[in-house]
């Protein structure tokens, strides 16, 4: 097939990804960029010719089904040292939902709560929500270094020139053996310096306890570092 060089604008990081993922699968660019169309296309696609057919399935909603009227007379007398008996004189077990809603099912697993002798029954209390996790607290770092890409998940991901003492390790004698590491506090991401001799350069001036942000670049020594939050794969 004939190739024909178009020019097109590409983000560097993006397009680093793309170098990255064609390496890593042994392809080359164009057929990294050709894949991600096709899906981009097919998906959009066959979003655009399921939607008719979802709505026309959907029924519309009817009017709630009318109960039997209430039995008239005179209500039914409760039975000594019993619970009160419903509406209609129908017995009903503890835990189980009245006729046209109003009850609690019991938890899933276990048994609805006996009423005391004497006493109505009533439905267990709801239990607590559980409280929502803070924004961003699982959300994962992607480091790019000499055409890798890392993934930082942890609480503390150590730079330096020892593999023992490294999650990163980069050998280069100016590097120090635990140089700096990239730090999670409260979800959010910081690039310390651990009190290396060379330090960490952001923007051409030595940083610490510095917020990674998204596409940030920090240099230790003549080595890249480049962070994202959108994953590289």
């Amino acid at each position: 097939m004939n190739k024909t060089v178009h020019e097109f604008e590409c983000r560097d990081d993006i397009w680093k990804r793309v170098e990255a993922l064609a390496k890593r699968r042994g392809v080359t660019t164009d057929e990294i960029v050709q894949a991600a169309l096709i899906q981009l296309f097919t998906r959009k696609k066959s979003a655009a010719s399921s939607s008719p057919s979802q709505e026309a399935k959907t029924p519309a909603p009817g009017p709630a089904p009318k109960g039997p009227p209430p039995p008239k007379g005179p209500p039914p007398s409760r039975p000594a040292g019993g619970p009160p008996l419903p509406s209609g004189g129908a017995t009903r077990s503890p835990g189980l939902p009245r006729p046209g809603g109003g009850g609690r099912l019991p938890p899933p697993g276990g048994r609805a709560p006996s009423a005391p002798h004497g006493a109505a029954s009533s439905p267990p209390p709801p239990a607590p929500a559980p409280a929502p996790a803070p924004a961003g607290q699982n959300r994962p770092l992607y480091l790019f270094f000499e055409g890798n890409w890392y993934t930082v998940d942890k609480d503390e991901f150590v730079i330096g020139r020892g593999s023992k003492f490294s999650d990163l390790p980069i050998k280069d004698a100016n590097i120090s053996r635990r140089h700096c590491a990239v730090v999670r506090r409260n979800g959010e991401y910081l690039i310390k310096d651990l009190g290396s001799t060379n330090g960490v350069e952001f923007a051409g001036q030595r940083v610490d306890n510095h917020p990674v942000e998204e596409g940030n670049v920090y240099y230790l020594c003549d080595h890249e570092l480049r962070f994202s939050y959108n994953p590289p794969y």
